[in-house]
């Protein structure tokens, strides 16, 4: 992969966090009726908030990845851990119940930025390089 590849990549994933966690941060009940779920009890909407700060925080990582500043490699490695993490979650709860499907869309988008953040990390040198 040429050398704007990886660059490009990595805003395109700052991005998808940020949209995948905005909603849930700046407007939870919201959020959570676009997503089919019933409305959050008043006590519960700090943790839809503290989940879509998280979001948004990996964002900002991958934002830094892109800009290729140092120590870029561990912030894969914790999206790595963070995106399987997500899937394994929805999985789980699939098994166990009912998941709205936007967030099992949200869920394989995760998958498939795993199965990149995992080529990136397993080029080495040469992935941080570009």
């Amino acid at each position: 992969m040429n050398g704007k590849f990886w660059p490009v990549f990595f805003w395109v994933a700052a991005v998808y966090n940020f949209i995948a966690g905005l909603p849930s941060l700046l407007a939870p009940t919201l959020s959570a009726a676009s997503m089919g779920i019933p409305p959050y009890a008043p006590q519960h909407i700090i943790v839809a908030q503290l989940a879509g700060a998280l979001i948004c925080l990996f964002g900002i990582g991958y934002a830094i990845v892109a800009m290729k500043t140092p120590g870029g490699r561990d912030i894969v490695i914790l999206g790595l851990i963070g995106k399987l993490g997500v899937c394994v979650l929805v999985i789980g709860h699939l098994i166990w119940g009912h998941v709205p499907q936007l967030l099992v869309l949200a869920a394989a988008g995760d998958f498939l930025f795993a199965i990149a953040f995992a080529v990136y990390l397993k080029g080495g040198s040469r992935a941080t390089a570009a």
